[in-house]
């Protein structure tokens, strides 16, 4: 049992008002959504997955917690929420106009791995969005030292680590953008 599974009943109240807020950003940045095909890497409980359903996007939501996913298919249509590994993602290459990672990038082990599927499954011109904590703030420092005691990676990257692993990967028209003292967004694009 990992910990989203000792977690999964009690996750979506605790994650309100992150998720709150997290979704107007990202309805924001990633308009429009409607008839969008949108994969959701690591997305838990489904709650933000739902919201952009709601924006008209039809939503895929893939994680490794099965009591996650229990919850996720409530929100969503039971075969979009898909029990995998993000390192190797069972989805044809070209699949998504949007790939979004959030608060889920530093649980993955094989980062680079994760965001290479993430750039085959993307269509030509088709979004990535990445939002993860700052490891330089100092909750977030404590934050990887509790996850760390609870058998999690922490693999916590910094907004200018991750754009050049990114830039590496092939992803092109970055953009950072600092959400608070903890957070930022990373979007950027599969080449035409």
């Amino acid at each position: 049992m990992n910990l989203f599974s000792l977690l999964a009943p009690f996750y979506d109240y605790f994650m309100a008002p992150l998720h709150k807020k997290q979704s107007k950003i990202l309805l924001a940045r990633l308009a429009p959504l409607k008839h969008r095909k949108v994969l959701d890497l690591g997305g838990g409980t489904g709650k933000l997955a739902a919201q952009l359903e709601k924006a008209g996007a039809n939503v895929w939501l893939l994680d490794s917690s099965a009591a996650m996913l229990k919850r996720a298919r409530c929100v969503l249509p039971e075969n979009r929420a898909v029990l995998g590994d993000a390192a190797s993602l069972p989805f044809a290459e070209n699949s998504f106009d949007v790939v979004m990672i959030i608060d889920a990038l530093h649980h993955f082990r094989n980062q680079e791995v994760v965001l290479q599927e993430a750039l085959r499954v993307l269509m030509p011109g088709g979004k990535l969005a990445i939002l993860d904590f700052n490891r330089k703030n100092i909750a977030v420092k404590a934050l990887a030292i509790f996850e760390r005691i609870l058998l999690e990676p922490a693999l916590l990257l910094t907004a200018e680590q991750l754009e050049k692993i990114l830039a590496e990967k092939g992803f092109v028209y970055l953009e950072t953008e600092i959400i608070s003292a903890h957070q930022y967004l990373i979007l950027g694009s599969k080449a035409e």
